[in-house]
């Protein structure tokens, strides 16, 4: 049985994760597994511990509560699902945990993170998207009504991104989904001719083990913009796609704060559901 892994805390970016679960849930005869991770730390109170175990077991139900009333859904009706909580806040664990369930994906609620905390910290998904070597699909409360007939993948198709898109073909396919795929070529030093474009992509699908790279260069669709997101966003309008998938370098620290992160923008900004997996 497939397995879907979905982090909450019971807010409406949650409720729309749960709801885009259970469609895919259905479809494929997969069980959900939902996580919430409580806000105890257990360095800050070992100076009470008959106080935290107190506080522990209050929460613990008090959390069990919350479950029963945020799974009482018609629509989870005939589907598997299995809450677990976490007694610890660390974003960076859900990747490790969907590898230990042998979860086929992460799906994630967000509303974007914008100012000041999009530089510094950045949301919750955002922390996922750099860690998770999961596919992790990430859905707006607001977004359109979910499908996933056709799956954009989006690429400078460097050789080190063959695994990613090796594992985001499986969930396209496990979706029932048609994959699409597009290039951005940007102007300046990072501008390519055709040849050059040609030549990466072959090298690209060849190493990705297709059976025809020069037919598979073909499929490819190419759009110059000023930049990645703006290439994405405007070619995504103009097309059917339904999910852009994009894969990741999880960049961290200081890199991540000189350089950015494409997929997390595109994940933060784009209203379409955003499929990312770390490179």
């Amino acid at each position: 049985m497939k397995t879907i892994l979905i982090p909450v805390d019971f807010s409406k970016e949650s409720e729309q994760a749960l709801t885009v679960g259970a469609s895919i849930a259905k479809r494929i005869s997969a069980k959900l597994v939902l996580t919430h991770m409580t806000e105890f730390d257990d360095v800050s109170l070992t100076h009470e511990p008959v106080d935290t175990m107190t506080k522990r077991i209050y929460y613990s139900k008090l959390t069990s509560k919350r479950f029963d009333e945020f799974l009482d859904k018609d629509f989870l009706e005939n589907i598997i699902v299995e809450p677990v909580l976490q007694n610890h806040i660390d974003f960076k664990s859900i990747s490790t945990m969907a590898e230990e369930i042998s979860a086929d994906m992460i799906i994630m609620g967000s509303n974007g993170s914008k100012g000041i905390s999009e530089i510094t910290t950045g949301s919750n998904t955002e922390k996922v998207v750099r860690n998770s070597s999961v596919p992790l699909l990430v859905v707006k409360k607001n977004g359109i009504h979910f499908s996933s007939e056709n799956v954009l993948f989006v690429s400078d198709f460097k050789e080190e991104s063959v695994d990613a898109f090796k594992r985001i073909s499986i969930v396209a396919k496990m979706l029932n989904a048609k994959m699409d795929f597009l290039y951005i070529n940007l102007p300046g030093k990072s501008f390519k001719s055709t040849k050059q474009m040609d030549e990466t992509l072959f090298a690209f699908f060849k190493k990705a083990e297709h059976p025809d790279p020069v037919a598979a260069i073909k499929m490819v669709n190419r759009y110059a913009d000023f930049s990645i997101e703006e290439g994405i966003n405007n070619y995504s309008h103009l097309s059917s796609a339904d999910i852009i998938a994009i894969p990741t370098h999880g960049r961290k620290g200081l890199s991540h704060l000189l350089h950015g992160s494409i997929s997390e923008d595109v994940a933060n900004h784009s209203m379409k559901p955003v499929l990312t997996v770390k490179i």
